[in-house]
């Protein structure tokens, strides 16, 4: 039992709001195309013929030449539309199906029946009758060309003019598969409860017709692209279809030409990315060290960590007693399901990582060592360390997980050798969101390395950005260093690294200090401007020449691991990879310690454990973010508080439209006015929704989002609560003058919004994985602050669906020695909620 033990957050009000439509100021392009309804039609009717007339002739020529044959009511278009005002859910009444979203209000799209509803909305907007929506229609573009920028990867726009039409290519593809769900407006204010009753039972039963239907959708479509690819081009399709909410991907081998003409023509395709090459960095071979530690078997309740890499040498006597052997696995084609050793040269890459879960940043000499998890070991990499072409990374997602159903932490050591792009969620990295979100693992992803040296022009090695003339670590922040996939993933834990020590002789030297970042290390942000990493651990550094360009590895500057071959420990290999499991080592033991609780409540601790390193303080700058996320973890922290720290817990379900409001009661001793002490406030919040890949952007991508504000300093919990109503719901609920006289904010260094924080150009809410914190002078605080935690509707259409969550608050006394442990654990106990009642009916 920990000394100083976390407490629950006091649980103060509930309710359900009424969110308000607020007019927005039409676009000044909307507004002339409004004012100028016969040119803006005819635009369109111009626009719209010419790409029905393309696709004519392009499907006459195609059907000359023996190709597949597509439908001519089902016309491929490429729209803009207003990106405010517009919503573009509303296509559907112009017969158009939207196959995914892009920037600046562009839409791939296809319209299901020849341009007749378009042309229809078109007359109606012209005749006066209405359809305004359409003066938000900007513009149909014409041509193809568009096609190749927006539906394939980088790599693959790279070689498009070289690819021949024999060329043997393996691509993975992603199809829109996408019905617009039926939508349940919730309950009603004074409705009883037999009507409710039974317009939720007639929803349900939509609801159910359109899952069906969408079933149909897909199967539908992926007999159309077998017709297409397998019997139309000779393709051999090498994985199954794995789906998400509104598309499904697959992995393919084709000739050139059969990929030119699938991306040219097939209508719903909305991206094609290459075959991932899993990156991994050199190992230099160096004397290992035989350690004499005793390895004692953990407890069998102890939480299961699933190793998805290269294998692990079982018989390791430093790994032996914590792996469960009999259920080990390897999921590589070809291989006997037995073939589970860590086959990978110079001390293998599986092992190193099993040995960092186990045994965290540093192994022990002597002694006894009881293992704080059991292992999992699930390999998918061969020999060369790399991914074979059968295996398809968000299929394989799904069979390690549900083969080990009962593993609590999957850790992902595992990336593409490329940036992540940024268009949209990756298949990897949202499959990984799915399974997070459907059965609660967590999953541990390293950031991705940097390669010592690489020519590619869009993703040069270190060695070249130095010959480039840029400069450590400033070069980490240019785009071909952001994070890799499936890094991206928005629920799982994405870990950086940083340098273990710094060396320096006559010859060389290393990048960073001690706690730097490391040279190699991938940087943010995340997709839609996340934060990613999240957390940073010690994966090493490289050392380099001082008159040349050579990079070389030093044992001062490598992480500990645990060697395959040999009896011991090395100190030879660095990588994201070996940081990676250090965070998965942090969670066993918060897992361990709370068993009881759910996954969510563990990342939370987890975060809410992380400290920015001392050099950076905590006033980060944008950059520092983006190299360090939260900072580095620690178990201690997360485990328990002290006499000058104290943490208070939360975990619940919240639906879109409401608010969950807690209060912290701050005792006067902290508030004197001849008092002033500094008090670090640290805020975390996780939680996991559905998610769909066709949409950009985290309030698109997610069935539901959250997001969470605190009370203004000195600012009452009623005031508060009614500042929270002057947000959601209308303007006569808030007459309350007080409000407006509300003292300062406190001063977090994120903020709920891109220019309110003390780092610029972030914002928590763009973040499923959030934390937040402020430094406030104890004079400026009130008698009690206070938290509400809101749900925002995404995509679902049931909005009494729940969304998961655990929030974490902790004060800390930073520059005296305050008992704030036993001041603020005296008076906050929890209580029955204060109020649980429906705002919109008024307070």
């Amino acid at each position: 039992m920990p000394k100083f033990p976390h407490l629950p957050l006091r649980d103060t009000f509930k309710g359900r709001f009424k969110f308000p439509q607020t007019p927005r100021k039409p676009n000044p392009r909307t507004q002339a195309n409004r004012e100028n309804k016969p040119a803006h039609a005819a635009f369109l009717e111009g626009s719209s013929a010419a790409v029905k007339e393309m696709h004519y002739e392009d499907l006459d020529r195609r059907k000359q030449i023996g190709f597949p044959e597509l439908s001519y009511d089902t016309i491929p278009v490429f729209l803009q539309v207003d990106p405010v005002g517009f919503d573009i859910e509303s296509l559907k009444g112009f017969g158009i199906e939207v196959i995914a979203e892009e920037d600046d209000g562009f839409i791939i799209g296809a319209s299901i029946d020849g341009f007749k509803s378009l042309r229809d909305k078109i007359k109606s907007f012209e005749s006066e009758q209405g359809a305004l929506n359409t003066a938000m229609l900007w513009d149909i573009v014409l041509g193809d060309k568009w096609r190749v920028g927006h539906i394939l990867s980088d790599e693959l726009q790279n070689k498009w003019g070289e690819i021949s039409d024999h060329d043997c290519i393996i691509v993975n593809i992603s199809i829109a598969c996408y019905l617009k769900c039926p939508e349940f407006s919730g309950r009603k204010l004074d409705e009883s409860d037999g009507r409710y009753e039974k317009r939720r039972a007639k929803w349900e039963e939509k609801e159910s017709q359109y899952y069906i239907k969408l079933d149909e959708l897909a199967s539908s479509r992926q007999d159309e692209i077998e017709r297409f690819l397998v019997d139309g081009h000779g393709a051999e399709i090498l994985s199954g279809y794995i789906s998400e909410e509104d598309s499904f991907g697959f992995k393919v081998q084709l000739s050139g030409i059969a990929l030119k003409d699938f991306v040219l023509n097939y209508p719903y395709v909305f991206e094609v990315v290459e075959d991932l090459v899993i990156d991994s960095l050199p190992v230099v071979e160096m004397k290992n060290h035989s350690l004499e530690v005793d390895l004692l078997p953990p407890d069998k309740d102890a939480p299961k960590i699933c190793i998805i890499d290269s294998g692990i040498a079982e018989g390791h006597h430093l790994l032996r007693p914590a792996i469960l052997s009999a259920r080990s696995r390897s999921f590589i084609p070809g291989l006997n399901t037995t073939d589970v050793a860590d086959e990978v040269p110079n001390g293998g890459h599986g092992t190193r990582v099993a040995g960092s879960i186990v045994f965290g940043r540093e192994v022990p000499t002597d002694g006894k060592y009881k293992a704080p998890c059991q292992i999992l070991n699930a390999r998918v990499l061969n020999k060369n360390n790399a991914l074979v072409p059968e295996l398809f990374p968000p299929e394989l997602m799904e069979d390690v997980c549900l083969h080990y159903a009962d593993a609590q932490v999957f850790n992902l050591s595992i990336n593409n050798s490329v940036p992540c792009r940024t268009a949209r969620m990756s298949q990897w990295a949202a499959s990984l969101d799915r399974i997070s979100n459907e059965s609660e693992h967590i999953f541990v992803v390293s950031a991705g390395n940097i390669r010592s040296e690489n020519t590619h022009v869009a993703n040069p090695g270190i060695k070249n950005h130095l010959l480039a003339g840029k400069k450590y670590p400033t070069f980490l922040l240019e785009p071909s260093c952001r994070i890799a996939d499936p890094a991206q993933s928005l629920f799982s834990i994405t870990v950086g690294s940083v340098c273990v020590d710094e060396f320096e002789d006559e010859d060389h030297k290393s990048f960073g200090s001690k706690h730097h970042v490391s040279s190699f290390s991938r940087s943010g942000v995340g997709l839609w401007d996340s934060i990613k990493p999240e957390l940073v651990e010690y994966g090493g550094d490289w050392v380099a020449e001082k008159k040349g360009p050579n990079l070389i590895f030093k044992s001062a500057t490598c992480p500990q691991t645990v060697i395959s071959k040999g009896p011991g420990v090395a100190r030879d290999a660095v990588g994201t990879s070996f940081a990676a499991p250090k965070v998965s080592h942090i969670l066993a033991k918060l897992i361990a310690q709370f068993p009881d609780q759910v996954s969510l409540f563990h990342k939370a601790l987890l975060l809410q454990s992380a400290r920015l390193p001392e050099h950076v303080g905590n006033l980060p700058t944008l950059d520092e973010v983006r190299h360090y996320g939260y900072g580095i973890p620690d178990v201690d922290r997360a485990v328990e508080n002290s006499v000058k720290r104290i943490t208070f817990t939360s975990s619940g379900k919240i639906s879109s439209g409401e608010a969950n409001l807690y209060t912290v009661t701050i005792p006067e001793e902290l508030r004197r006015q001849g008092e002033d002490y500094e008090i670090l406030i640290e805020v975390s919040l996780c939680y996991t929704a559905n998610n769909r890949r066709t949409r950009r952007r985290i309030k698109s991508y997610l069935s539901s989002w959250l997001s969470w504000q605190s009370a203004l300093l000195g600012q009452t919990f009623d005031v508060f609560k009614q500042q929270v109503l002057k947000n959601l719901t209308s303007k006569s609920e808030i007459d309350d003058p007080d409000i407006i006289d509300s003292p300062k904010s406190i001063p977090w260094v994120i903020g709920d919004r891109s220019n309110s924080g003390t780092v610029k150009g972030l914002n928590r809410q763009s973040s499923a994985n959030q934390k937040d914190w402020a430094l406030v002078r104890s004079y400026h605080l009130s008698s009690e602050i206070s938290f509400a935690i809101v749900g925002h509707k995404g995509w679902e259409k049931d909005p009494e669906e729940s969304v998961p969550y655990a929030f974490i608050v902790s004060f800390e006394v930073l520059n005296a020695e305050i008992p704030i442990y036993h001041l603020m654990s005296k008076i906050n106990v929890q209580v029955e909620s204060e109020s649980e009642v429906s705002l919109s009916s008024g307070v």
